[in-house]
C-alpha cells in the first residue's frame, strides 16, 4: 500500500507512533474536536502509541481504516485525514479531515490534502464511493465540500448527540462516486494547479502480451548490459 503521497505544498503519510505527542495535543483542543470529531474518547500516550503500531501492521483494505498526517513543507504537521468504515463489497469508505490550527483552514491546505486522499481512494484503492458527514453548525465546511465536488445526498436530522453540550445536532451527508470524480471539472482544475497533475484520469496499466514482449535474444542482451553496470 502507498504510505505517503505528495502534492506541491502538502504531503500526507500514514500516522506513526512518533506522531503521538502532536495528536495528544490536538485532542486536547476543544475547538478542533468540535469541528473534527466530537465526543472523542481521550486515550493515554501508551494506548494511542499501541493502537497506531497495531494499525501499521495492516493494509487499508485489511483493516478498513487508514489515518494520514497532513504535513506542510513550511509549517510541518498541520492536520489529520482518515478513510474509515471501508466496505469491500460496496467499495466505499468514509472520509474525515481536520486541520489543527484555524489559520490553516482557509488557505487551500485542506483542498490539497483532500485531493491527495481522493487520488489514493479512486486511483489506488479502487473505491467506487467516498462519503463524508458534516455537522450542521459547520456551514463553511459544508459549503466548501459541495463546492469541491461532493454531492449533498442527505440531511440527518438530530442524528448526533454532543455529550459536552448535551444537545442533538443534525448532519449533512455528502458523497462522491468514481464516475463523478472522473467527470469533475473542479477536481481536474484543482489537482492540475495544486498537485501538478490531473488525478481524474484513470491510471494507465500496461500489460505485456506476446506481441510486445521483448524477443528472447533482446531480453538477454538487455540483462547482460544491466549486469555489466554493476
Amino acid at each position: 500500500m502507498i504510505n505517503s503521497h505528495q502534492g506541491c505544498s502538502i504531503t500526507i503519510r500514514r500516522t506513526l507512533p512518533e506522531d503521538v505527542p502532536v495528536l495528544l495535543q490536538a485532542y486536547q483542543d476543544e475547538s478542533f474536536l468540535h469541528l473534527y470529531r466530537s465526543n472523542h474518547i481521550q486515550q493515554t500516550e501508551e494506548q494511542l502509541t499501541s493502537l497506531i503500531a497495531e494499525h501499521a501492521e495492516y493494509e487499508f483494505t485489511e483493516l478498513g481504516y487508514v489515518e494520514f498526517m497532513i504535513e506542510h513543507k513550511q509549517y510541518g504537521t498541520i492536520g489529520i485525514a482518515i478513510l474509515s468504515d471501508y466496505n469491500p463489497l460496496h467499495k466505499r469508505a468514509e472520509y474525515l479531515i481536520g486541520l489543527f490550527a484555524s489559520q490553516h483552514r482557509c488557505l487551500g491546505y485542506g483542498t490539497e490534502a483532500t485531493l491527495l486522499v481522493l487520488d489514493l481512494a479512486f486511483n489506488h484503492y479502487e473505491l467506487n464511493k467516498v462519503y463524508t458527514y458534516v455537522y450542521d453548525y459547520n456551514e463553511l465546511s459544508e459549503a466548501n465540500t459541495v463546492k469541491f465536488g461532493f454531492k449533498q445526498e442527505g440531511w440527518l436530522e438530530e442524528h448526533h448527540y454532543l455529550i459536552g453540550e448535551e444537545r442533538f445536532v443534525s448532519l449533512y451527508l455528502n458523497g462522491m462516486t468514481e464516475q463523478n470524480f472522473r467527470s469533475s471539472d473542479s477536481i481536474k482544475r484543482y489537482s492540475s494547479r495544486l498537485l501538478g497533475r490531473d488525478i481524474t484520469l484513470e491510471p494507465q496499466i500496461i500489460k505485456l502480451t506476446a506481441e510486445n514482449n521483448l524477443a528472447k535474444q533482446d531480453g538477454q542482451e538487455f540483462l547482460t548490459g544491466i549486469l555489466a553496470l554493476n
